[in-house]
């Protein structure tokens, strides 16, 4: 019956449509299954309404647990499983990943008359309405993507079986992050090295930079040692072909599963932490940037 909602494992995405993992990425953090959500519809910013993500739809197969994707050591998606472990889908196969929140409609009940004749007589899961979904991750920012209604949804089995459900495909190009450091991120790639202040230490990359802020993806094979606010830690890296060798001190921002957000204090020089001043910023950033060119 599934199959006949949803299309073949393949999914409702055209071919050769292409897969944004580092997106996908993004919005997995953000907006991760279970997290309460706000929403506004057909561009209506003054009527908000609240959501969670109950489910993504990865090629038309449901998966309802953030345990059923595998992270590769980047940080991204690898693997994803559903129907309890007989769907398996390599993230290379992925043609078409979507989001599963509940039908909210008896939510317009609440609004003034003029708002819901905003709304209009067909409500606000029509097919091919616009639904906004935003996500305040307290500490991680504010993170807002647009959406589109593809379907109303009555599922047959699962956790949620006979629960009005509606199908949303996210549009990417969409897909805005506003985080605590409200400054011009710079998008970087460079790997690293993170000693934690237990002497630990675990490989990363460096994804971005903001003034004197950086974020890493972490990679661990076992468990990953907890990471929490304010805990310090030293990130070491060098840059390539010009040899300049970084060891830079640290405070945790913030800190989830495989990420953290890090302020950083200083370089490390015969071992003591010596300040940036303005031209070691921008003189770090440059090399960042041109990392591998």
């Amino acid at each position: 019956m599934l199959k006949g909602l949803f299309g073949k494992s393949s999914g409702d995405a055209p071919r050769g449509r292409e897969i944004d993992l580092d997106r996908i990425g993004t919005l997995i953090e953000f907006f991760p299954i279970g997290r309460k959500l706000r929403y506004f519809p057909e561009f209506h910013q003054d009527i908000v309404l609240d959501t969670l993500v109950v489910a993504y739809c990865v090629n038309g197969h449901f998966l309802y647990s953030m345990e059923s994707i595998e992270m590769d050591r980047s940080g991204l998606p690898s693997l994803f499983r559903a129907d309890d472990g007989r769907f398996r889908l390599p993230a290379a196969g992925l043609r078409n990943f979507q989001l599963l929140v509940p039908d909210t409609s008896y939510l317009e009940k609440k609004l003034d008359y003029t708002r819901r004749a905003r709304i209009g007589h067909n409500g606000q899961f029509a097919v091919g309405n616009s639904i906004s979904l935003i996500s305040n991750a307290g500490m991680k920012g504010v993170s807002t993507i647009d959406t589109e209604v593809a379907r109303q949804v009555l599922l047959p089995d699962g956790p949620y079986a006979h629960s009005n459900m509606i199908l949303l495909t996210p549009d990417f190009a969409t897909l805005s992050v506003t985080d605590q450091r409200r400054k011009p991120r710079a998008r970087t790639n460079v790997p690293v090295t993170v000693i934690l202040s237990t002497n630990e230490a675990l490989s990363g990359t460096l994804v971005d930079i903001s003034e004197a802020k950086v974020r890493l993806r972490l990679e661990e094979r076992g468990p990953m040692p907890s990471i929490r606010r304010d805990d310090d830690l030293r990130i070491e890296f060098h840059l390539g072909e010009s040899e300049r060798r970084y060891s830079l001190q640290g405070s945790v921002l913030r800190g989830s599963a495989g990420t953290c957000v890090v302020a950083l204090a200083g370089q490390i020089v015969s071992g003591q932490i010596v300040p940036f001043s303005d031209l070691d910023l921008l003189e770090l950033k440059a090399g960042l940037l041109n990392y591998g060119r």
